[in-house]
């Protein structure tokens, strides 16, 4: 049934509005620095069958990611008909619907006059979830077992009644249990937020009409992005990217992006994909998806609501056994070197059809940090998890943006002053690195030196970056961004480098961790560079007198 427009529109937003009220509790109530800080959180509002319908502004990779955990849930542990009120489901598994063990999900059924009408989800990335490694990132590991506790869709909380030895289970198996339970009860107390938001919609304008707007919301959606995909080309279009190495095996990892567009629809295949490691640098189908998505969607229109009728039109073949849709019991913990791969593949793949809608790449990696201490200097052992950023990509008419949470982030930056009054650390440096963008007409993003000293008696360090070795690719002309380097004690008489991806590595008091982010790729030939932009760039430091004359010597003020 039609609803009226005006009225489709009211509800469509309110159930945007309400996703964005239960992550506004999150926010408030949250105890981890990941997601009180960083906001590596996301809520949305489905359908009883699993479908997505609305989401906060959050977290791009996230995308249709729960809704695959959902729909997994009730059609393979907890059908429909077993969902009773109160009831709130969890689970973490990344080979049931979801991306990797740090990221836990909730569910809430929400029922009016005894029936169910919606359901209520969330999904926070927690500081620890156990396994080998603090921070539940073991660069080392070579199976999931050994990345932390595995939880399969089951119920927190049945009809209202708190499941206390699950929550025993839990936090009996993790490092930093006030952070990571206080974080799930937050998101349980979000999930309440969200039931109540749907009850007071329904009491205003019925159960009927309330499903005729969420079915709705679906089809509109769908047309718009069909409607997208018409004013394309249709034809087939490749590309290959690459992930530097999987920590283990110093062999680089090939992803291969074949879109096909038709009428109306688009059809990305993997196929040819390097399969998957004995490593963490795997990524489930879920996250694959949420990559895809999101790179077509920020390419075609980032305007049209991100529901499950967005995703109808876009057909994924993802080989199982390859980096892109692992099969268990391969370790997942380090996917983003896969999606952030994916998403600057399919970015060089459609470049030549929509060069207006593309960046060049940017710097293509969460760069994880784990900084853990035992306290011995200290009042108790911690934790401090955090992600730098890197240089963005620039546009066919724009620079791109320095030290920026691009692509399938959007995380804030973690506050200086908060990190130090609440762990043994002190920051020494924090600083954009000069010539780090890719040359261009438009020049690429800025990198950034993070220099972190180590205040605790002992402790050890866990990273997961990427882009070492592998530069950011510029377009039509423009130059790469600058690869990423780590080091230990930079300034001391014995630097030393660090791998990219660094195990376990011990920490003394008075340690400096040294890292500096890949920057962004350029657009377009230097020689067409603007001469005052030029000019500006070297005002600012941005770009050095002597990578100037090497890089714009063909421009005015270059040479």
């Amino acid at each position: 049934m039609r609803v009226d427009p005006i009225t489709f529109e009211v509800v469509n937003n309110a159930l945007v509005g309400v996703a964005e009220q239960m992550a506004a509790t999150i926010l408030r109530t949250s105890y981890s620095t990941v997601i009180r800080e960083m906001l590596d959180y996301s809520t949305a509002m489905f359908d009883v069958e699993g479908r997505i319908i609305a989401q906060s502004c959050r977290i791009p990779i996230h995308l249709n990611s729960m809704s695959r955990s959902l729909r997994t849930t009730l059609d393979e542990a907890i059908p429909i008909e077993e969902w009773l009120p109160g009831d709130i489901v969890v689970t973490n598994d990344p080979y049931s619907g979801g991306q990797h063990l740090p990221d836990v999900q909730t569910f809430l059924p929400v029922f009016a006059d005894g029936e169910l009408v919606a359901i209520c989800g969330t999904l926070g990335h927690h500081l620890d979830i156990g396994g080998m490694r603090p921070g539940s990132y073991a660069g080392d590991a070579v199976e999931i077992y050994q990345e932390g506790l595995r939880i399969p869709p089951i119920k927190l909380f049945e009809e209202g009644k708190l499941n206390e030895r699950l929550f025993a289970v839990i936090e009996a198996n993790i490092r930093q249990p006030e952070m990571t339970i206080g974080d799930l009860r937050s998101q349980t107390a979000a999930l309440e937020i969200g039931r109540d938001g749907v009850l007071e919609l329904i009491e205003r304008y019925g159960v009927d009409t309330f499903r005729d707007c969420m079915e709705e919301a679906i089809e509109t959606s769908e047309a718009r992005l069909r409607d997208k995909l018409r004013e394309l080309p249709a034809g087939v279009y490749e590309a290959e990217y690459y992930v530097d190495d999987d920590g283990v095996i110093d062999e680089p990892i090939k992803i291969v992006t074949k879109v096909t567009i038709g009428d109306g629809t688009i059809h990305v295949d993997f196929t040819g994909t390097d399969p998957q490691r004995r490593s963490p640098i795997n990524a489930t189908i879920s996250s694959c998806e949420s990559a895809t998505y999101f790179a077509i969607l920020s390419i075609l229109d980032p305007t049209i609501p991100a529901n499950y009728g967005v995703y109808k039109p876009i057909e994924i073949t993802a080989p199982e056994g390859s980096v892109v849709n692992a099969m268990p019991p391969a370790p997942v913990v380090g996917r983003n070197a896969i999606t952030h791969t994916i998403v600057n593949a399919l970015m060089l793949a459609l470049s030549e059809i929509v060069p207006e809608r593309i960046t060049a790449a940017y710097y293509g990696m969460s760069n994880v940090y784990i900084l853990s201490g035992d306290g011995a200097g200290y009042r108790k052992e911690w934790i401090f998890f955090d992600i730098e950023v890197g240089g963005g990509g620039a546009r066919q008419t724009k620079d791109g943006l320095d030290c920026y949470s691009q692509g399938i982030h959007n995380l804030a930056n973690t506050p200086i002053e908060m990190v130090e009054s609440t762990y043994p650390l002190r920051f020494k440096r924090y600083e954009f690195l000069p010539d780090t963008g890719g040359t261009g007409k438009y020049r690429g993003g800025l990198g950034v030196r993070r220099d972190i000293e180590f205040l605790d008696e002992s402790g050890t360090l866990n990273t997961q970056f990427d882009k070492f070795k592998i530069e950011p690719f510029g377009l039509f002309g423009g130059g790469p961004g600058a690869t990423g380097r780590m080091q230990l004690n930079p300034e001391g008489p014995e630097p030393v480098e660090l791998h990219s991806k660094t195990v376990n590595r011990t920490l003394r008091r008075g340690d400096v961790f040294s890292m500096l982010t890949q920057g962004g790729g350029g657009f377009g030939p230097a020689a067409e560079r603007d001469g005052g932009a030029l000019e500006r760039d070297l005002r600012e430091g941005k770009v050095s007198a002597e990578a100037a004359g090497k890089a714009y010597r063909q421009t005015g003020s270059g040479k």
